[in-house]
């Protein structure tokens, strides 16, 4: 069976989420629990492997950009045990920054550590990694030197900044280049052909209508495209 690491780095997430939350005509969040249909389908086209849960096996991460939660107030504090007790429920280990400044949060410098850890074990065949940060180019680059293959998951997009001026946010280049496959997560939630679209699924609710976003063994459409 072939093992794949799949990291979500936090701070990209939330700007992502925030924007089909709060901008976008979805008005949706995303739903975590179909990322995992989502890696599949991308590992088994763009490598020909069988993606099944009898041939592969996704170890799921989050790294928050925030610490755990304390002396944040109550309201903040359940929101943040809400969100976490959501990932557990979606299969994730969640890992709290360390040393954040609440004020300015960065992308979580943990998953650097825990990258090195399960590099040096080789106890994986893939890695992917959803987030738009240059800080995480050296872990692809890394990954590349190593013969490891791997899949960036990033996010192009216009969007409001922290001001509410309009702006673009862009996936670091660097990521792109040492990527072995690049996944423009923009254009996948952006697809409109009903036969072969998972971004009906990718959002929290259409999912609250009862679809089960993976099955035990997958067959997935290998002419649709995500860049």
């Amino acid at each position: 069976m072939k093992k794949a690491y799949f990291c979500i780095d936090g701070f990209s997430f939330k700007r992502i989420n925030d924007f089909y939350r709060y901008e976008h005509k979805r008005r949706s969040r995303l739903n975590l629990a179909a990322m995992e249909t989502l890696l599949r389908y991308e590992i088994e086209r763009r490598f020909e492997w069988k993606s099944d849960i009898e041939h592969l096996e996704i170890e799921k991460h989050f790294y928050h950009p925030s610490e755990k939660p304390t002396g944040a107030g109550r309201e903040a504090e359940d929101a943040i045990l809400r969100f976490e007790r959501h990932l557990a429920d979606s299969g994730f280990a969640v890992h709290y920054a360390k040393r954040p400044n609440v004020l300015d949060p960065k992308p979580n410098e943990n998953i650097f550590s825990d990258w090195v850890v399960a590099n040096e074990l080789r106890k994986y065949d893939i890695f992917i990694l959803l987030s738009t940060q240059g800080q995480y180019a050296n872990i692809l680059r890394q990954t590349m030197v190593c013969k490891i293959p791997s899949i960036l998951i990033g996010w192009n997009s216009p969007c409001r900044n922290s001001s509410g001026e309009s702006s673009r946010w862009k996936t670091d280049k660097n990521l792109i280049g040492y990527a072995s496959a690049y996944c423009p997560l923009e254009k996948t939630l952006e697809q409109t052909n009903s036969k072969h679209s998972f971004a009906d699924i990718m959002f929290e609710k259409f999912f609250t209508s009862g679809f089960q976003p993976f099955a035990s063994s997958p067959k997935y459409p290998l002419s649709q495209r995500c860049g």
